[in-house]
């Protein structure tokens, strides 16, 4: 008996040694259930209690004690986050609005594990630097999110970012709040909140994206809908996809989704190349009134950004279907607003972000050790600082990469701007076209095939095709696959293009100046291998040559034969 009681005793000593406390460097939120019972469900909430510990730091305030534990009700949140991991993300709705860490006063919070970004190395940024840039680049509205450390029925769980949950509200989302079925035909035309959902189990109506694809829409605001409701909603999603993959010139679809808030929210996801963020968590907002437009944002899940050496577009190479913008991409209106929302940004208030990864480092860096000895398996071998700078460092090669592709080209400044607009041709060289040829031509975003008799034939002067036409012929040397990276009047093209030497490629595009950069294979860094700029508002022929390693020079010659 004596042994057996000193076994006990000697199991529960080694509990006691191996349990993790808290750092003592961020708030502790002590959540007690009622029971102690476990949390094991998304849909229904459980009863308990919980205080604020600011654990004496100066900066938040706390909020009931040990003795005088406020209400709450907790349950589980998320879908791959909560049957993934060990360590769960929660919700939790206060009895009474509370201040917590300094945020607008609420009942409802989430508490996100992200557990998936110490798993992948990635540092706790995800979702941090995803949210930072939407409120430098001026989304309406972006959730807010701090860092504290949890202890649930007095298990330390770790690291945990207490996050407003979105909803509508004046201080989160700002429109009016539709009431569960409702049959009003004017009160149903808002507020709406709902999702872009990659999951078909939430309440939701159902679309065919261009005729092919299913796309889920879950409502949040209003949560229970009548057949008017569920009616109007289901209109005004087709309407927006009749639009998105109709006429790119027209400006229809800008009548009913806010132009500058998916710029804003797209720019955000390309620069953490978030390439799941149009195929789910991705919301929309529209507030009442027949005219009021939809509205992308707030931004939300991060999870699948920082993942990739950025050499294409976020919706690119799919890896998950991203709903409508690859198609609203094709639009002219909204990339030239993208370009200018992006200049502005760029050369603005986005190095902020440096400053708030630094700030974001101090902050947890010693509630990632104790984070590590509660969940080692969610924890590589290296320090925070290896992996933070491995992902800011993918960040800065996203920004580089995006402002190649949308830099301005007024010249100078911080916009990557080569700084030669000036293309000195020599005049009318002799000029020898190739005898067989493959001939391509470019029109409204499309590779076409084209008569190769028809394009050796065309003079320009003769205007057989309308718009700018230009003719080109690679170095001898560009073995590679060409890129060619073309835009006018807002519309950009890219493309990898089996270009051979000795063929003549011909680029046909209905607008009023057109700009071209050929580049052979991976040379776009630092520009070897690559022309400069070539902006023209007529048709011409180039002929493309280049000296070793230097950049290559594209030479306009004379057409006729």
């Amino acid at each position: 008996m004596k042994r057996t009681v000193f076994f006990l005793l000697l199991a529960c000593l080694s509990v006691s040694l191996q349990a993790v406390s808290p750092s003592g460097t961020l708030p502790v939120l002590y959540i007690q259930t009622e029971n102690s019972a476990a949390i094991t469900s998304k849909e229904d909430y459980i009863n308990a209690t919980y205080y604020l510990d600011n654990m004496g730091l100066s900066d938040y305030q706390s909020i009931g004690t040990k003795t005088e534990p406020l209400d709450m009700e907790i349950k589980g949140r998320g879908n791959y986050s909560w049957t993934g991991f060990d360590k769960k993300p929660y919700r939790i709705k206060l009895a009474d609005k509370q201040p917590l860490l300094g945020m607008n006063k609420s009942k409802h919070f989430t508490l996100l594990a992200h557990a998936d970004d110490s798993n992948d190395r990635k540092g706790f940024m995800r979702n941090a630097v995803g949210f930072e840039l939407s409120k430098l680049i001026g989304m309406t509205y972006t959730p807010d999110a701090k860092p504290l450390e949890v202890v649930l029925n007095g298990d330390y769980i770790g690291l945990y970012f207490l996050t407003e949950h979105i909803r509508v509200d004046k201080n989160r989302v700002n429109i009016v709040e539709q009431e569960d079925e409702e049959i009003d035909s004017e009160k149903i035309t808002g507020g709406w909140l709902v999702e872009v959902d990659n999951y078909d189990t939430d309440p939701h109506i159902t679309i065919k994206e261009g005729g092919k694809t299913t796309m889920w829409i879950t409502y949040k605001t209003p949560e229970v809908l009548s057949y008017l409701q569920e009616q109007y909603l289901t209109q005004q999603m087709k309407l927006i996809d009749n639009l998105v993959y109709g006429d790119k010139n027209s400006n229809e679809l800008w009548n009913h989704l806010d132009m500058d808030a998916l710029a804003k929210f797209y720019i955000v996801q390309e620069l953490t190349d978030n390439y799941e963020s149009f195929h789910g968590s991705c919301y929309l907002h529209k507030d009442i009134g027949a005219n009021a437009k939809w509205n992308f944002g707030p931004v939300w899940d991060f999870g699948s950004s920082f993942n990739r050496d950025k050499s294409q577009y976020m919706y690119q190479g799919d890896v998950w279907h991203n709903h409508w913008i690859p198609e609203i991409c094709k639009f002219p209106a909204f990339m030239n607003r993208v370009k200018e929302i992006w200049n502005e940004f760029y050369n603005g208030k986005y190095n902020n972000i440096y400053t708030f990864i630094d700030t974001h480092e101090s902050l947890i860096k010693q509630a990632v050790v104790k984070d590590k000895e509660r969940w080692p398996q969610y924890h590589g071998s290296q320090t925070l600082s290896t992996y933070i700078d491995r992902t800011t460092d993918v960040l800065r090669k996203n920004a580089k990469w995006l402002n190649e592709q949308w830099k301005s080209s007024d010249g100078g400044g911080n916009n990557g701007n080569n700084g030669d607009n000036n293309n000195n041709y020599p005049e009318n060289p002799e000029f020898h076209p190739n005898g067989t040829t493959s001939m391509y031509v470019w029109q409204d975003g499309m590779r076409l095939e084209y008569d190769i008799a028809k394009v050796d034939s065309i003079t320009f002067e003769e205007k057989e095709v309308e718009g700018i036409v230009v003719k080109a012929k690679v170095p001898a040397t560009w073995t590679e696959t060409i890129y060619v990276w073309i835009w006018g009047d807002g519309i950009t093209n890219y493309e990898h293009i089996a270009m051979r030497q000795g063929e003549w490629f011909v680029f046909v595009y209905e607008g009023e100046e057109l700009n071209i950069i050929f580049k052979n294979g991976k040379g776009w860094t630092g520009h070897p291998n690559q022309t400069e700029d070539i902006y023209t508002k007529i048709s011409a022929c180039y002929q493309l040559t280049q000296e070793g390693e230097a950049k290559a020079i594209a030479t306009q010659v004379d057409c006729e034969k």
